[in-house]
């Protein structure tokens, strides 16, 4: 039974992976940032699922590593690691942003993941040893791939984590870590201030991550990207 470690577990597509991968049979950790919402992701999963869960900021470090440690000691090494937390708070010119915000943005778009990919490496190396392959996913967007007006900081805080994932991903293939970045268009979710029923469900773009995960040991997918029909911007 393989272990998977998800961050924005409390909404959106991090809660529908938690819920459709405990359907699967996964092991699950899970962390979001609101305890009310995180426990519903937990009221959600299936009945005898084996998880640990705990509510927590990605940018509060000590936090995470100790998170980290007990659900490793709790539920064994992670066999994959899905980093899915992310915001987008500042929107607006470029010029306009204010350098708190871009800041903050980065620290939870690209330093957290980056931690998180940092704390559990020894225990995914440990996995793939055993099993042949671990797998880090990270949840990023469209905007890495195209250039749109008004949100330059969170496209800047997604492709910081875009290029540091691709020179990873050559440095850990000795390791047997396969690296998939997962490019999503517009999604309805509650990270939109509107509904947009037109666009990409959270449970649509789970399912898809789910089923890229289902391949070989000697199979490495890089890149998934998915898009609603209605949309043209590539």
């Amino acid at each position: 039974m393989k272990h998977i470690l998800i961050t924005g577990a409390s909404s959106g597509i991090g809660r529908e992976l938690a819920i459709q991968a405990s359907k699967l049979g996964y092991k699950l950790s899970l962390t979001g940032r609101n305890p009310d919402k995180l426990q519903r992701t937990q009221d959600s999963l299936t009945i005898n699922t084996k998880h640990f869960s705990r509510s927590l900021c990605v940018t509060d470090q000590a936090a995470l590593t100790d998170f980290i440690d007990s659900a490793k000691d709790k539920m064994g090494d992670f066999d994959i690691l899905i980093n899915c937390a992310g915001i987008n708070t500042a929107r607006g010119k470029g010029e306009e942003i204010s350098i708190a915000d871009l800041e903050w943005m980065m620290k939870i778009n690209f330093c957290s993941p980056v931690q998180m990919m940092q704390l559990c490496l020894p225990s995914l190396k440990q996995a793939a040893n055993q099993n042949g392959s671990a797998t880090i996913v990270n949840v990023l967007s469209t905007v890495c791939l195209f250039a749109n007006p008004g949100i330059a900081a969170y496209t800047a805080s997604k492709a910081a984590l875009d290029h540091y994932v691709k020179v990873m991903r050559k440095e850990l293939r000795a390791d047997n870590i396969k690296m998939l970045s997962v490019y999503p268009g517009g999604v309805d979710t509650e990270f939109r201030a509107a509904e947009r029923p037109e666009y990409l469900t959270a449970a649509a773009v789970a399912k898809a991550i789910l089923h890229t995960l289902d391949t070989d040991t000697n199979t490495h997918m890089h890149e998934l990207v998915l898009r609603p029909q209605v949309e043209d911007n590539f």
